[in-house]
């Protein structure tokens, strides 16, 4: 038997056949439902989730028979509360030896008790019956806020944690709908002009996983999701399809037709930020009890889709608040991360530009790293099989790589750019030198036709006049020699022995001029640079130019890199190290470099040998480059294994293709 529900679920379960006329009176005052004792265990009582109320006013001899039966319809019967009122003398405990829990007994009421002192132990026993529903449903809220609480911190948590931009939409939107209940629903961001200002709403992604593209909508009052980026009020509309016509937005059913669903109860909340801007909009689409329940469609179509209440809306509206956040910082991270890409861009760009021959270097040996470290990603075996750089370090390897020549500002542009070992004006200046003598040389032999004219006349002129073109042709010649030797030298390629035997006897020449005074051909500090035995430099240049990584390391720790760059400088200060100890700045050995410096040195070395034809070296070819960089691994340069890996992957053949 089903009974109708009194509006407070109150129910008297009593085995006494006159108890209905008893209280007659104050069935008002007690609004409840009486029931015998005989039909409880008949009765069906529908609760539609509701905590039922009932008392029990059964004399004491019922109770004792029938107490097992009573014990198994609560138990059966968990959202029912209960109390016991027995019809026996105030001193009956015989209860206590019965199997129903002792807290059930209200208290006892004999029969020959006046009337008012029955009903009041009635009312008592409801008022404490309902003291219990109350604290229970006060627990009850208070575990639901507390987990609402929970969750909106999780939420928030994860959105400040997320940096993948379209992650964190789909975070933001699949948060609204837990958390709401909601069995659909898109997002949509503002987009802004070059002025700042509000442009259109641009649909990002909707719960669906619907394969369609992106598409814009005006922001202005036609639309639901433009009329809530308008306004920057939120909607919460029970029936889409039952809109009045009234009103300024519409409903676009389009969306339906195309994707098989039903639309009904939609919430549309603004995502705003601190400055009370939209920023996006979160459309939600059909509340539901559960939120892992799955609607068909005429489940939608009914009332198993719930109207959005009052707090789905606050709930919805603190996540759409920290959702607004989370997207700002996205987006301020990655205007930060687009200004440092600039200004590193535009610094390695200055630096390169005081050396335009090695214009691209810095470029090109991040693209080498990156690809080289790649590489060492997908290694199953050997030394790295254990070794793997995520996105972050990744950009820590590029950024190290881009700016491993920095401190190359620091180091002077005379010897920056020096491309032979002696300057133009440096070269010049030697060769008047020797013109200058060959020209004394003439004027000496001039002198000396003079005076044998004088002396001797024409007589024997002409054989006399021979013999001092002899002379000078051979003074001349010598002369040229020696300059030859001295321009030959000068380039930056490996001194053979002969010229450097050759420079050292004319370092000790000097030459007597008419007016009497000495001159040396080549001067101390000439004599120095035409010696250096390799390149350009001598010992304190190259140790000036040997000093831009300890200028790199140094001005890179002044940057205060975050947490996941930290390593930048560190790395850029080991690209010159060799596992040998026999590198600099700090020399280094092998188990003290950073991998990711072993990686760059061999990036580094690469292109410095394959890089377009400079003035003090012609490029080489990729075969000669391997076999030099082989030789690298012999003397316990560079490490064989990374080599191994950057030829095998072809870590450089982007650049190469590029060229």
């Amino acid at each position: 038997m089903t009974v109708t529900q009194s509006p407070d679920f109150k129910y008297i379960i009593t085995d006494d056949p006159f108890f209905e006329g008893k209280i007659a009176d104050y069935s008002k005052k007690l609004k409840t439902n009486v029931l015998t004792l005989s039909a409880l265990l008949t009765t069906d009582f529908d609760s539609q989730g509701k905590i039922i109320k009932v008392l029990f006013y059964i004399s004491r001899y019922e109770l004792e028979n029938k107490h097992k039966e009573i014990h198994q319809f609560l138990k059966e019967h968990p959202t029912i509360m209960s109390n016991i009122i027995v019809r026996a003398p105030i001193d009956y405990t015989g209860y206590m030896a019965l199997s129903i829990e002792e807290d059930l007994f209200f208290t006892n009421v004999p029969d020959d008790a006046p009337l008012v002192f029955l009903i009041k132990n009635l009312i008592n026993a409801f008022t404490s019956l309902q003291m219990i529903v109350d604290k229970f449903e006060l627990q009850k809220r208070i575990n639901v806020s507390t987990n609402e609480i929970s969750k909106l911190t999780k939420i928030g948590i994860s959105l400040a944690n997320e940096k993948d931009f379209t992650k964190l939409l789909r975070d933001i939107l699949n948060s609204a709908r837990e958390i709401s209940n909601s069995d659909s629903g898109s997002l949509y961001l503002v987009e802004k002009d070059e002025r700042g200002n509000p442009r259109n709403l641009r649909f990002k992604i909707s719960a669906l996983d619907l394969n369609s593209d992106e598409f814009i909508l005006p922001i202005n009052k036609k639309s639901i999701a433009g009329y809530v980026a308008y306004t920057g009020k939120q909607l919460n509309i029970p029936n889409v399809y039952e809109l009045s016509g009234k009103e300024e937005y519409k409903f676009n059913s389009d969306f339906d037709r195309m994707s098989n669903y039903y639309s009904k109860s939609m919430l549309v909340v603004p995502m705003k930020d601190h400055h009370d801007e939209v920023v996006g909009v979160i459309q939600l689409i059909n509340r539901k009890k559960n939120f892992q329940t799955k609607l068909t469609l005429d489940e939608m179509k009914s009332n198993s889709v719930l109207d959005y209440d009052k707090y789905s809306e606050e709930l919805v509206m603190a996540v759409a608040g920290q959702a607004a956040v989370a997207i700002q910082n996205n987006n301020l991270v990655h205007d930060i991360e687009t200004l440092f890409e600039g200004f590193v861009t535009a610094s390695v760009s200055a630096i390169e530009s005081r050396d335009p021959t090695t214009s691209g270097h810095s470029f090109r040996v991040a693209q080498y790293t990156v690809g080289l470290a790649e590489s060492v990603n997908n290694v199953q075996v050997g030394r790295f099989k254990d070794v793997n750089f995520n996105e972050s370090q990744i950009k820590e390897i590029r950024y190290a790589s881009l700016l491993h020549d920095f401190g190359k500002v620091g180091v002077r542009e005379k010897v920056l750019v020096k491309a032979k070992k002696l300057e133009d004006y440096e070269l010049d200046l030697i060769r008047w030198r020797f013109q200058f003598i060959l020209k004394d040389v003439e004027a000496k032999l001039a002198q000396k036709k003079i005076e044998y004219l004088k002396k001797h006349g024409n007589n024997g002129y002409p054989q006399f006049e021979k013999s001092i073109q002899l002379e000078y042709a051979l003074e001349k010649e010598k002369l040229e020699e020696m300059v030859r030797v001295i321009t030959d030298s000068n380039e930056p390629t490996i001194l053979e022995e002969g010229n450097s035997n050759f420079l050292e006897e004319i370092s000790k020449m000097s030459y007597h001029t008419t007016d009497g005074n000495q001159l040396n051909l080549l001067l101390p500090k000439e004599f120095g640079f035409l010696s250096i035995r390799r390149g350009s430099l001598d010992f304190e240049e190259r140790r000036e130019i040997e000093s831009h990584v300890e200028h790199t390391f140094q001005f890179l720790s002044k940057i205060p890199w975050t947490r996941e760059l930290k390593m930048v400088p560190s790395i850029a200060h080991g690209h010159h190290e060799k596992l040998n100890g026999s590198g600099y700045p700090r020399g280094l050995s092998a188990v003290e470099i950073p991998v990711q410096a072993k990686m760059m040195a061999i990036a580094d070395i690469f292109d410095a040998l394959t890089d377009q034809d400079r003035p003090y070296k012609k490029a080489v070819p990729l075969d000669r480059a391997f076999d030099i960089l082989k030789m690298e691994v012999r003397d316990q340069h560079i490490d064989g294994d990374l080599l191994d890996l950057f030829i095998e992957s072809k870590a450089y053949e982007k650049i190469q293709h590029k060229r």
